[in-house]
């Protein structure tokens, strides 16, 4: 029995060794006890052309800015990567690029608005909270604020811009009413009330789908299709040079102002050498505030508070009305506002038309008066 057992371990070993661990090949010659073999353990080692990689799922709803990437082009290189003879898209032959420090060469940057992760960061200005929201931060007292934190001093910004004391030159432009009082149009606040409504009709038929399309996408591409698309559909003279000064003046402060926002003046400096930009008012207040975070309800929202309030004040001036009288009739046409808001919101720049053209005379008239005290 023990020389058996040797015999068979023998041919155990001789297996083994003979076909380096693996299974032997089956064949009729070989004898039942050549079947019996040892197999060395065998490692199975996985590479990357094997591995299934896991692609990075795009952020839904996804950042307004970088629309999820994450990265915008470097403010510094203007996404060139380098930061000599950036207006061209290759260098001339013989020079050597000078490779930004900023971006380290690649041209790209974390996006402002986002902070690199690509997310939709939530409308964080001009809204009220409900009971559930206060609850859920009695109940998160001991948690981290740094984001609400964040989002409170962004309000601080979206406020600042439709403050009255922002430079932007909106209080010398009448909108066409000083015109419209020197020809009899306006004469007492019904007829106040009545020009103002016609306003806001002009602005939201026409302004709002620019503003509209600027703040859903704050690039330099769309601001610059829009601005071109404006420049070209306003034929009166005098309200397109306001536009135009108005635009710039509000280009200029928001990108002095907000300098947490480099890409504003990043677009600025673009804009100012290509000569084919008019810096029209409607885009670029789209633009600054799709940048800070404001959505484009609010957007349009914002443009047409801002529109009513430098024509009551320039009623005002004109003595047309008292500062109390002016600010009961502001806050009445509130609902007339919101009503032509709800009516022209979120639509194309195809669309934009004006429903009031009686208006949009009496404003180019504005030049050939004797006497002015604003500018349109």
């Amino acid at each position: 029995m023990a020389i058996l057992a040797l015999s068979l371990l023998t041919m155990v070993r001789f297996e083994s060794g003979s076909f380096n661990g693996l299974p032997p090949p089956r064949s009729p010659k070989l004898t039942p006890h050549s079947h019996i073999s040892l197999t060395k353990p065998s490692w199975v080692v996985r590479t990357e052309s094997n591995v299934k990689k896991k692609r990075r799922k795009k952020p839904d709803p996804h950042c307004v800015v970088c629309e999820g990437s994450g990265r915008v082009d470097c403010h510094q290189c203007r996404g060139k990567g380098r930061t000599n003879q950036v207006h061209l898209e290759m260098l001339p032959k013989g020079e050597w690029p000078k490779w930004c420090r900023t971006c380290g060469g690649s041209g790209l940057g974390y996006c402002s608005r986002c902070l690199g992760t690509g997310e939709y960061r939530y409308i964080m200005g001009f809204h009220f909270m409900n009971r559930d929201d206060d609850k859920s931060q009695e109940n998160n007292e001991g948690c981290d604020n740094g984001p609400r934190l964040a989002d409170s001093i962004a309000q601080w910004s979206q406020w600042q811009l439709l403050d009255s004391l922002l430079p932007t030159g909106g209080f010398a432009h009448s909108f066409g009413l000083e015109a419209a009082v020197q020809s009899n149009l306006v004469s007492n606040p019904d007829e106040l009330k009545t020009f103002i409504i016609h306003v806001l009709e002009n602005t939201g038929s026409l302004l709002l789908p620019f503003v509209h399309l600027a703040s859903v996408s704050p690039k330099l591409e769309t601001w610059h299709n829009l601005d071109k698309i404006l420049d070209a559909t306003l034929t009166n003279e005098v309200s397109r040079k306001a536009s135009i000064s108005q635009g710039s003046a509000l280009m200029r402060v928001g990108s002095a102002v907000f300098s947490e926002l480099p890409s504003l003046k990043t677009m600025r400096n673009a804009s100012l050498g290509s000569g084919t930009i008019s810096f029209h008012h409607a885009p670029i207040f789209g633009l600054i505030c799709g940048t800070l975070g404001l959505d484009s309800t609010d957007s349009q929202r914002a443009y047409m508070y801002i529109t009513m309030r430098d024509v009551i004040s320039a009623a005002t001036r004109l003595n047309l009305i008292g500062p109390l009288g002016a600010a009961v009739l502001q806050h009445q046409l509130a609902p007339n506002a919101e009503a032509i808001l709800e009516k022209w919101k979120n639509r194309d720049v195809d669309d934009a038309c004006q429903v009031a053209p009686l208006l949009d005379t009496v404003q180019g008239c504005h030049g050939y008066l004797f006497s002015r005290l604003f500018s349109s």
